[in-house]
């Protein structure tokens, strides 16, 4: 699944605010999807990305673009193995304006870290992907419950929050 061109709503917005949220409630199909396999991407092609969510064998492996790093958002931050399960998981990722990053599964910080720098060199022709990258040579196979992006960082309370309510709102 893919937008038919650029998310321009999704660029502008994040590059503006030099902050980013990525919220997904995932069913992965197995564990031994890599590449990483895509859950989420703003991308063109398996080497050039806006951002990416995507499953590493048993983690949650999460590429930023950031004016340093790559264009293909290396370094990347990764959950610790064991992590990524079959089981139905809420996963967000979040990056401040300074750069502090976090990633929860199911309400509880996984990783945290620091990717410098500022959002302002986003490729602003990259489309948003649901499973696959643009080039449909990343699959990633497994359900999608909920998918959302925001322009600024969810706090650990909210986070909380969106877990405790569950994919559909009926927690």
């Amino acid at each position: 699944i893919a937008t038919s061109a650029a998310a321009t709503k999704v660029i502008d917005a994040a590059t503006a605010s030099n902050e980013i949220t990525i919220e997904a409630w995932v069913r992965p199909d197995n564990t031994t999807q890599g590449g990483p396999a895509r859950i989420v991407t703003l991308s063109a092609n398996p080497s050039e990305r806006n951002f990416t969510l995507g499953q590493a064998s048993t983690a949650y492996d999460v590429r930023l673009r950031t004016t340093t790093t790559s264009v293909n958002g290396i370094p990347s931050i990764s959950t610790p193995g064991g992590t990524l399960t079959t089981e139905l998981s809420h996963v967000v990722y979040t990056r401040s304006a300074v750069g502090e990053v976090r990633i929860y599964k199911d309400g509880v910080e996984q990783s945290s870290g620091t990717v410098s720098g500022a959002l302002s060199n986003w490729n602003s022709s990259h489309r948003l992907a649901l499973g696959n990258e643009i080039s449909l040579n990343r699959p990633w196979l497994g359900e999608f419950h909920l998918v959302a992006i925001f322009d600024r960082v969810l706090s650990e309370a909210e986070v909380q929050q969106n877990f405790q309510v569950g994919p559909k709102g009926d927690g």
